[in-house]
């Protein structure tokens, strides 16, 4: 398989579908606390080693535990205890672009019947989306290239990574702070550039918060936009049902800082499921939420994530809790998990699910 981004998101595209079915909302609001441990010596189709380093930068401001990924310090449910969240190593998938323009993805080969490649590709999905309709109108796109290095090629920034908690877009890298704030607050001089200008509102530790000044985007839609800018990151968000987007940014931030908890100290079962397959290129986590996800029934917490090889492979992690597992649903996870996998490992213990999985480079899952 040709590794790069654009392939990437075909596959995504394809698989989408698939992937909503999978997911058809969140996950079951009960919390489903236990005591259990989950392993990942049980081999069922073959041994399978664990992920290691995917080649993530460290962090100075990472979070101090060292078991979880550096972007754990941005994690934070949302006002109604829910979280959703994909994260996607741009530089990471950067190393697998080349020059050869070989054909999309096509559905026969993406409608893969396995929620381990499912969920971190609707990550992906929702990443590349979310990123995708945040940034038309706010004079960011002199900054944000997303069929390039994230970043644009005359641009002081640099961007590695994209992350989406809930309702906020954040990009994470190396921020030249000045040149993001002028494309905020500039007007600029083309007439054809449509688009809104911002204001400071305050700043939030290293950041400073802006908010959108016209209720017109340029484009005749409402513009109800915050926006973040930090060393690191930038952060966007629009008002939603629950809060404005301003207040979108600021918990984020505020989680960042130390000044709201965690998601990871919030919840247990959480601190788990990413410490065991929160490492990836392409990483989906869930949690809280009314409705169920298929073929992952009753589960309380999931993270799944994928990581590519040079040479084409990928290797996939999964955790989730439930409070209960009981029979057809232990059988509906053997059956599911890593089914589309050349090798695979997985353990149901004490309402705690892990599942390893590895996948050839010529494994049609992965075309």
């Amino acid at each position: 398989m040709n590794l790069d981004r654009r392939r990437l998101l075909g596959l995504t595209g394809a698989t989408a579908a698939a992937s909503m079915a999978a997911l058809a909302g969140c996950t079951s609001a009960d919390d489903g606390d236990d005591d259990g441990n989950g392993a990942d010596d049980s081999d069922e189709n073959g041994d399978t080693d664990e992920n290691g380093d995917n080649g993530e930068p460290e962090s100075e401001d990472a979070s101090e535990s060292t078991t979880h990924p550096t972007y754990e310090r941005w994690l934070a449910s949302d006002d109604e205890d829910e979280l959703l969240f994909s994260y996607i190593d741009w530089a990471g998938l950067e190393a697998f672009e080349d020059d050869e323009d070989e054909p999309m993805p096509d559905d026969d080969h993406t409608d893969a019947e396995d929620p381990m490649i499912q969920l971190p590709m609707l990550g992906l999905f929702v990443g590349a989306m979310s990123a995708g309709f945040a940034i038309p109108g706010t004079g960011l796109d002199r900054i944000v290239d997303m069929e390039d290095d994230l970043a644009a090629a005359d641009a002081e920034t640099t961007l590695n990574e994209l992350l989406v908690v809930n309702e906020t877009v954040l990009f994470l890298g190396d921020v030249a702070t000045d040149e993001v704030v002028d494309a905020l607050t500039e007007t600029s001089d083309d007439p054809y550039a449509a688009g809104t200008t911002f204001g400071h509102v305050e700043d939030v530790g290293d950041f400073e918060l802006y908010e959108s000044e016209s209720d017109d985007d340029g484009f005749g839609d409402p513009s109800d936009q915050a926006v973040a800018v930090g060393p690191d990151a930038i952060l966007l968000a629009s008002d939603s049902e629950t809060a404005d987007g301003i207040d979108h940014v600021r918990s984020v931030l505020e989680t960042e800082a130390g000044d709201r908890e965690r998601a990871t100290d919030e919840r247990d079962e959480f601190d788990w499921t990413l410490e065991t397959a929160g490492e990836g290129h392409v990483v989906l986590g869930i949690y809280g939420g009314e409705e169920d996800i298929d073929d992952v029934e009753e589960a309380n917490t999931i993270v799944s994530s994928l990581t590519f090889d040079a040479d084409g492979s990928a290797e996939g992690d999964f955790a989730a809790t439930f409070e209960t597992i009981d029979d057809e649903t232990e059988t509906e996870l053997e059956t599911e998990l890593g089914a589309t996998a050349d090798d695979r490992s997985l353990e149901v213990e004490d309402g705690r699910v892990t599942a390893q999985a590895s996948w050839d480079a010529d494994n049609e899952a992965l075309e």
